[in-house]
């Protein structure tokens, strides 16, 4: 997707959701009638109309725009790197797989901090209601529940 339509998409999604606030608005006006929610209305409306407006001005100056840019700002260089002429021996592309294993080190590294933050998190839990392993551990044998506090037949 080119900046241009991500630009455009990015302007509906605006109006839709100026739309949507306008619409609560006035259906919260309609129950409180608090002037607040009048006022949000309106701007809201009003905001939607503008960013149509914006969205067909800004459609009409970039048609030519699009292809003047992809001519001009797109040499031929920067359309293909070693490893697509077939030199995976180059020092870029040697580059870019050291850069590829650090990002997934990275996510590896967050997910794995993540992880341990919440089990940490569960121990704190547990040692905060006094409940030790074994307990925790009898309680999941028994399907999670607690045999002693089940009401029994003709109790409340």
């Amino acid at each position: 997707m080119s900046l241009r339509a991500f630009h455009l998409v990015f302007i509906a999604v605006s109006v839709v959701l100026a739309a949507f606030i306008a619409a609560w608005a006035m259906g919260q006006y309609q129950l409180q009638h608090q002037v607040i929610y009048a006022v949000t209305a309106v701007v809201a409306i009003l905001a939607s109309a503008g960013l149509v407006a914006y969205g067909a001005i800004f459609q009409r100056k970039t048609r030519h725009l699009v292809i003047l840019l992809f001519v001009l700002a797109v040499p031929r260089a920067a359309l293909a790197c070693p490893v697509c002429f077939g030199n995976s021996d180059a020092p870029m592309a040697k580059a870019m797989n050291q850069g590829i294993w650090l990002m997934l080190g990275v996510v590896a590294f967050i997910l794995v901090a993540f992880g341990s933050f919440f089990i940490s998190l569960v121990r704190r839990a547990r040692l905060a209601d006094g409940v030790t392993e074994a307990e925790s551990a009898r309680y999941a044998q028994q399907g999670g529940r607690n045999r002693a506090s089940d009401p029994q037949e003709g109790t409340a």
